[in-house]
């Protein structure tokens, strides 16, 4: 087994990080230095594969990876990270708690409560611009299988093609929603620094820093031309995306 920690992301044509919940994940590795590996997994093999991974090991349950708690968007979902001792962990909390349990330094400063605050902020900014990349994840992002099943599942869960739900929800329609949400994330950037540094508290980053830049990554690479309006925003964000540099070049 590798000494190394497997980080499980989502397949796509490029071969590199593009979904903003991954990034959370990926964020926290590359600011701690924690050497691992990256798997990439299809979606439609996503559920079938956390479910058989562990089983066997007499270190985890028989079932294998346990799934998300009820009510979940998702029983199985990525990021999933398995550690050198072959535990598995699922979801971006859990593990970014466990790998500040782990490697203490550089501090996430998980004890203040602004990455909570930023995780509310961009799950709603998720909600209110996500027909837009939704449609971009199936024309420019996912392989051929993958983007047929993400296509099927998001009918499903909406009662609509991706095409019709952009076509209503989408677009001009949604911005005045997404401005809002995004005043609230300037808010959160700018109102609790303890100096004039990029970060939400100033020079010292902190777990709210790269849930909000790994969002906006991800909007860059799903659609730049799209993110490229949120970014431009406020200048804030901007500054946020270049002090966060460092942690966002590994993306494979």
């Amino acid at each position: 087994m590798s000494d190394k920690i497997i980080f499980y992301d989502l397949a796509n044509k490029r071969e590199t990080a593009w979904n903003p919940n991954t990034w959370k994940t990926r964020m926290v590795l590359n600011f701690k230095k924690i050497p691992y590996e990256t798997e990439w997994v299809e979606y439609p093999d996503l559920a079938p594969k956390l479910k058989a991974l562990a089983a066997g090991n007499p270190l985890i349950c028989h079932s294998g990876v346990p799934p998300n708690p009820p009510g979940a968007f998702a029983d199985y979902s990525c990021p999933t990270i398995r550690l050198a001792d072959g535990t598995y962990i699922m979801d971006s909390i859990p593990i970014a708690e466990t790998l500040e349990a782990m490697h203490p330094e550089p501090s996430l400063h998980l004890d203040n409560t602004l990455w909570k605050q930023a995780s509310e902020i961009c799950d709603a900014l998720i909600r209110s611009a996500g027909s837009d990349f939704m449609v971009s994840i199936v024309d420019d992002i996912l392989g051929e299988r993958a983007s047929k099943w993400f296509a099927e599942d998001r009918h499903k869960r909406f009662g609509m093609s991706l095409y019709e739900l952009q076509e209503k929800v989408g677009g001009e329609k949604a911005w005045q929603a997404t401005e809002e949400v995004l005043s609230k994330l300037k808010a959160l950037l700018t109102t609790h620094k303890e100096d004039e540094g990029p970060f939400m508290l100033g020079s010292k980053p902190c777990y709210g820093d790269l849930i909000a830049a790994g969002l906006l990554e991800g909007c860059r690479k799903m659609d730049a031309k799209k993110s490229e309006r949120m970014v431009n925003f406020d200048g804030s964000f901007d500054k946020l995306l270049v002090a966060c540099k460092p942690w966002l070049e590994r993306a494979n």
